[in-house]
């Protein structure tokens, strides 16, 4: 039997465990949401190439497909805590050496892609570890109100702040958004390690130890043998594919064909979010109506038309 090890949990209101967490996430989606826009402006002034600047995107969701199921188990090993400090400070190493580099001038294709595969693959790390580690520090009736400030301030600072503010400072200079992006995960770096307690899954009754390549098969076997997440695993994956493919090649439409500057792309991206968040708000009555099949097929024919 299992169980995870952390502070105690307060029974009224979430606590200054969570105040932390809910910081260091803050400050954290400030970073993502400068850089989301700053990296493919970077890419664009260093190749007008559409091939090399859509190998961004590819080196970012790579470490997804090669690293996701062992770094879960991975993290299911050692203190959440430790774990999520340890990768916001190697993120902010990362992205402070390519600010330095823009600011030398010595920014090019390979490193930018190398910067953010690593990037990448810290992050199928952290998510998975954070994910974990509310529960331990928020009660159960405090799940709702927790999840959903984290959230709703997700979206705003990375959807809605800082992309604009990546542009403004992109225009400004080159690498401003990459120094600020990594000073917030710097410190959020700080703000997880200040969490009290340990956040490591711990065995009250003894197990026979297990391998990782079992723990990964176990969970390829689990997915297999549910037919409607596997469905749902196609499905998303093939959207995904297709959504990256334009996506990756949207910054030299905004800059050539637009004539949109590093301004207006970031306003751009935070136009394309709130429409993503306005149609949420209305997602439930339209499934409720619609029903969740018929919902995702005119969902697909409408992205698929948009795109072309």
């Amino acid at each position: 039997m299992q169980t995870q090890m952390g502070p105690k949990r307060p029974r009224h209101g979430l606590g200054p465990e969570f105040l932390k967490l809910w910081a260091a996430s803050a400050v954290s989606n400030v970073g993502d949401g400068v850089t989301v826009v700053a990296a493919p402006l970077l890419a664009a002034s260093l190749t007008r190439d559409p091939l090399l600047v859509a190998g961004l995107a590819f080196a970012v969701q790579l470490p997804w497909l090669l690293f996701s199921l062992v770094s879960g188990a991975i993290v299911d090993r050692l203190d959440r805590r430790i774990v999520m400090g340890a990768v916001a400070a190697f993120r902010s190493a990362l992205i402070g050496v390519l600010g330095l580099a823009v600011l030398a001038d010595a920014a090019s294709i390979p490193l930018l892609y190398c910067v953010f595969f690593l990037l990448g693959a810290a992050e199928t790390v952290f998510d998975p570890a954070s994910v974990t580690v509310l529960p331990t520090i928020v009660s159960r009736e405090g799940l709702p109100k927790a999840n959903a400030r984290l959230a709703g301030t997700s979206t705003v600072l990375n959807v809605f702040v800082g992309p604009p503010l990546g542009g403004f400072l992109f225009a400004a200079a080159a690498a401003l958004p990459f120094l600020l992006a990594g000073a917030s995960f710097a410190a959020a770096c700080a703000l997880v390690l200040a969490l009290r307690g340990t956040f490591r899954v711990e065995r009250r009754e003894p197990a026979p130890p297990t391998r990782l390549r079992g723990e990964i098969a176990e969970g390829v076997r689990w997915l297999a043998r549910h037919r409607l997440l596997r469905s749902m695993a196609m499905a998303l994956g093939l959207m995904n594919l297709t959504m990256a493919a334009w996506n990756s090649i949207l910054v030299l439409f905004a800059t050539e064909r637009l004539g949109l500057g590093p301004r207006g792309f970031g306003l751009l991206l935070s136009a394309y979010a709130l429409g993503g968040t306005a149609a949420s708000a209305v997602a439930h009555q339209i499934i409720t109506r619609l029903g969740p099949g018929r919902t995702l097929r005119i969902g697909l024919l409408i992205e698929a038309g948009t795109a072309m």
